[in-house]
């Protein structure tokens, strides 16, 4: 990303600046690095902090723990999705923190995510603000994802974003739960969500 400082574990990383399809991008072996395909480049992501996994975690934990008692869809973690085509048209390959498909496009995602999910969330990590905030919110904008969230630990902020004519609208978290409609029914304890945020 245009303003990450590259460690020098991620200089090493054998694949990142390589152009190369979705498909392609796809059949990467796991080498211990965080990859994402940037409109068909291979590009590093940042590697999460604790305090990125906590929150991560939480979320993680209310959705499925809801999810069980209303089987809607299911929830993933870091799990690739090939949302679509970039400005040039190389590829977009993103990996975010959870994604949510409803149950009645599962069955034509068993081996991959393709398209937009029903709702993505970001944790924002050392260096991915920008692209977080603008760069993937367009994208994901652009391909029908019905709700984005963006987690910021550092700045202790949470944004909302739901689709409605094909567009993103703010909506502001007020009170204690956000009422999502990409998750019928689910609402997010942001009290629970922003006790991730504090020092340990």
């Amino acid at each position: 990303m245009a303003d990450t400082v590259l460690t020098h574990e991620q200089a090493e990383a054998p694949y990142r600046g390589l152009r190369m399809t979705a498909d392609e991008f796809l059949e990467i072996p796991d080498d211990g690095y965080n990859y994402e395909l940037i409109d068909g480049v291979v590009a590093m992501s940042p590697s999460p902090s604790p305090i990125h996994q906590a929150v991560t975690t939480e979320i993680v934990v209310q959705i499925g723990s809801y999810l069980r008692d209303h089987p809607l869809g299911r929830v993933f973690t870091e799990l690739d999705a090939h949302v679509g085509q970039g400005p040039t048209g190389g590829d977009l390959v993103y990996k975010p923190e959870l994604l949510f498909v409803r149950a009645e496009r599962l069955p034509e995602m068993r081996e991959k995510i393709i398209g937009g999910p029903d709702l993505v969330v970001e944790v924002v990590s050392r260096g991915s603000r920008r692209m977080d905030s603008e760069t993937k919110k367009n994208d994901y904008e652009r391909f029908g994802v019905r709700e984005y969230w963006l987690l910021d630990p550092q700045r202790e902020a949470m944004t909302f974003w739901r689709l409605k004519d094909g567009k993103f609208v703010e909506v502001p978290a007020t009170g204690e739960t956000f009422a999502s409609e990409a998750v019928a029914g689910f609402k997010l304890d942001l009290q629970r969500v922003r006790e991730t945020f504090k020092p340990w």
